[in-house]
């Protein structure tokens, strides 16, 4: 147990350091699928090896208007996105995205079209009292952690390739924030864990950081996250449709770097935010080990800089949901 606790020390220590920084412009991704598993927050999971899961997810958000914007208050963001995961071997699954985002604005119209598409990997490990730290196994690759004494970990990775269009223009000029695309390639690592905790009840966390790099002398700000989530089954029959239905409560932290042109921080960008998240996770294993999941997402606590001038950027909606579906093959 001691050589347990200095690796979680260990992973905790080499991501506490970076700049706490996160997502403005893009929605989110989560891996997660299952019984147990939440929904914005990573599950660290890897599929049997050999196996498919595909993924369709909606994000959707309204932003508050402010007089200080009109005429060209942001209106509402939409994001798609379309999910493959393989599971290359017992310890290691790789992911690929493609995006589709419709973005709309006041007075001005719309921009819509698809992303820059991501590529991740999965490296999937546990630890068991009896045997200590190990990579996966074939037995170790569950969608769910019922009756399972382990805790489960994973190291994530990702690119983007800057496939999206950044070229769109509303009105007179071109708006980095509105675009599909963001012109150059974006960089990602992270860690997350799960733990049965009791009979109903699972403990999930993760932490990620997300590199942007500079294209024409502007780069948009880095991203770090910190999510926890709580999983309680309220339903369970194996003898229905409807197998499962587990209630989910996440808190979702975030950091929003500052913008930078000509290497200088842009203002009315950047701050934090925690949000409070309920949802649900509703399990359908007889349709191609099918799952839904529903999640609204609230800015309970939030820090923003120049907050009287931001309009259009997380902390500042009306409202933001998350509808997934996923099949496992």
């Amino acid at each position: 147990m001691k050589r347990f606790s200095v690796i979680l020390i260990g992973i905790y220590i080499l991501f506490l350091p970076l700049p706490f920084e996160a997502m403005a412009h893009h929605g989110g991704i989560s891996l997660s699928h299952g019984p147990g598993s939440p929904i914005e927050t990573n599950s660290p999971f890897t599929l049997p090896e050999g196996g498919f899961l595909s993924l369709y997810r909606v994000e959707h958000v309204d932003f508050r208007k402010f007089d200080f914007a009109e005429p060209v208050n942001k209106d509402s963001f939409t994001f798609h996105s379309l999910g493959l995961a393989y599971g290359i071997r017992p310890y290691l699954t790789g992911n690929f995205f493609l995006p589709y985002t419709i973005k709309r604005q006041d007075t001005l119209g719309s921009i819509e079209g698809v992303g820059d598409i991501r590529f991740c990997a999965n490296l999937g490990f546990n630890y068991d009292p009896a045997y200590g730290l190990r990579l996966n196994k074939r037995e170790d690759t569950a969608i769910t952690l019922e009756g399972k004494r382990k805790v489960y970990l994973s190291l994530l990775g990702s690119f983007t390739l800057p496939t999206g269009n950044s070229n769109e223009r509303l009105g007179s000029q071109i708006d980095r924030g509105m675009q599909p695309g963001f012109r150059s390639p974006l960089y990602s690592m992270g860690a997350s864990a799960a733990k049965q905790v009791a009979s109903s009840m699972t403990f999930v966390a993760d932490t990620s950081y997300d590199i942007f790099t500079k294209s024409d002398n502007f780069k948009f700000g880095n991203e770090y996250r910190l999510n926890v989530a709580i999983v309680y089954e309220i339903y369970g029959s194996t003898q229905r449709m409807i197998s499962k239905v587990d209630g989910v409560f996440e808190f979702n932290f975030l950091n929003l770097g500052r913008d930078e042109e000509e290497g200088k921080g842009l203002p009315a960008t950047g701050g934090t935010i925690l949000y409070l998240s309920p949802g649900l996770r509703i399990s359908l294993p007889a349709l191609w080990n099918a799952n839904m999941g529903f999640l609204l997402k609230f800015p309970t606590i939030k820090n923003l800089n120049e907050e009287d001038i931001q309009q259009g950027s997380e902390g500042l909606e009306k409202i933001r949901g998350i509808a997934t579906i996923s099949l496992y093959f």
